[in-house]
């Protein structure tokens, strides 16, 4: 065993078991580390300012009616869509995902892995009788009429 590595005298310790001199023994002194985040946390929907702040600039509100059914395009995608550049949509779509709005997904077709997509959660959207749609964001509730235009 290398010099420098373990806790003294040949011995290191290592989830639990300790190995001195190449013989294992059952140490519970070093007990096995404890995740305390899970790998994938859901997302924090920001409070009420923090949602109204990222909704209020235009764009990202076009962003926002355009994945309200679901969809995740390619960012490159949604911003021809929305005649944005492709780097200004980007950031756009992170600052709707700092604020908890969107979340980044994979698609299993992109055959490169380069193309970035950002999805509504299913727990945010709904459809009214009339086939408007609801993204309720827990503080803020955004109600788009069958059109993707704000209703009344």
């Amino acid at each position: 065993m290398p010099k420098g590595f373990g806790l003294g005298a040949g011995r290191v310790a290592l989830r639990g078991v300790d190995w001195h001199d190449g013989s294992m023994s059952d140490d519970v002194s070093a007990p096995p580390t404890a995740v305390s985040e899970p790998v994938n946390p859901p997302p924090r929907v920001a409070g009420a300012l923090e949602v109204l702040k990222a909704v209020a600039v235009p764009k990202r509100y076009a962003v926002l009616k355009e994945l309200a059914d679901g969809s995740y395009p390619a960012v490159i995608q949604l911003a021809k869509k929305l005649g944005a550049n492709p780097d200004l949509m980007g950031r756009h779509l992170k600052l709707l995902q700092k604020a908890g709005l969107v979340v980044r997904v994979r698609d299993g077709n992109d055959s490169d892995g380069r193309s970035k997509y950002y999805q509504i959660p299913e727990r945010f959207r709904s459809v009214t009788p009339d086939g408007g749609r609801v993204l309720d964001f827990g503080s803020v509730k955004l109600r788009l009429d069958a059109a993707g235009t704000p209703s009344a």
